[in-house]
């Protein structure tokens, strides 16, 4: 769903106006940190970033979370895929997220409702990120899909993304795929059911 080339691609896309709110790059960060060793991930961190500490509501270049992933898959004693890192960084950047008020205004209106929850999931990235579009469909009672233009982060960390807050907000487990419609994994479709 996600490779290096894609992942390239989406680097050289991102543009300085294209941010992310610091609680989402601390999730992914923190991720990284705990599933493949702090110190190693915080070498690769400060040789992207620098020493700046996260603040949550801070805007951050979401090229900064794109290097760090990429300079992961790179590590060789790791060997990782990029999908396997990209989507451990979607988990854990919605649960970071979820801990904010934005995030309890999306659990409160997704609570026991999914379709709720994905109908507000596009709102939800406005307030997150700067980048990118969203435009959600009710395809049944118990189905949606949501087409993302021009998203940074890519489909193996938005189908992430959706499948845990299905999970955490709404209690189903729901079957996420993506249908990527460029070779830079920026346009894609998220199909859920559940």
């Amino acid at each position: 769903m996600d490779s290096k080339e894609m992942l390239d691609k989406r680097i050289a896309l991102a543009t300085s106006t294209d941010n992310m709110l610091g609680m989402v790059l601390d999730g992914a960060l923190n991720h990284l940190g705990q599933a493949y060793g702090p110190a190693k991930v915080n070498a690769i961190r400060t040789q992207v970033m620098g020493d700046k500490t996260i603040r949550s509501f801070f805007w951050y270049p979401v090229s900064s979370l794109l290097k760090v992933a990429r300079r992961m898959v790179d590590e060789p004693s790791l060997g990782l895929t990029c999908n396997e890192v990209m989507t451990g960084c979607g988990e854990h950047a919605f649960s970071s997220l979820l801990e904010s008020p934005v995030g309890k205004m999306l659990a409160r209106f997704g609570q026991g409702n999914p379709q709720a929850l994905c109908a507000n999931g596009p709102y939800a990235y406005t307030l997150a990120v700067s980048f990118g579009e969203r435009e959600y469909t009710k395809t049944g009672e118990r189905s949606a899909d949501v087409v993302f233009t021009r998203d940074l982060f890519g489909p193996a960390f938005t189908v992430a993304v959706y499948r845990v807050a299905y999970k955490l907000v709404s209690n189903v487990d729901a079957i996420v795929t993506a249908t990527v419609a460029n070779d830079a994994g920026t346009d894609f479709i998220i199909h859920t059911r559940w």
